[in-house]
């Protein structure tokens, strides 16, 4: 996954937006997106630099220039929905039933990864 449009749409993903959930914080309409994500069209300059900031990856990375980036810290669908899971077995309540907590708390277990792994590289 190389091109321009794929990473778009990884890095969308690993947000866990919807299109039309970027679309409206972009301004921009579902079916540019969908262009921007298939390589139909491109992203203008300041398109792509709020597109980074929405998805907190680098330009280097959206380029192909940063291969670590984003790929190096993107845990498994599957390692993420097991601690979401036994987060809601434990405390018996669900945290998948709104998207914000959802979000904010695969956001926490992405951000507690990075910080495990940038302390065990300084060591």
């Amino acid at each position: 996954m190389s091109d321009l449009g794929s990473k778009l749409k990884k890095a969308r993903e690993n947000k866990r937006f919807t299109q039309q959930e970027v679309a409206i914080k972009l301004g921009v309409t579902n079916g540019t997106i969908s262009g921007y994500e298939r390589n139909y069209r491109d992203p203008d300059t300041d398109i792509l630099n709020r597109m980074a900031d929405l998805y907190e990856v680098s330009l280097d990375w959206l380029n192909g220039r940063d291969k670590k980036e984003n790929d190096s810290y993107s845990l498994p669908e599957e390692v993420i929905l097991n601690v979401i899971k036994e987060a809601e077995a434990e405390y018996k309540v669900s945290l998948r039933d709104d998207p914000v907590v959802e979000s904010a708390v695969r956001d926490l277990i992405h951000n507690l990864a990075k910080m495990k792994k940038s302390a065990q590289k300084g060591d």
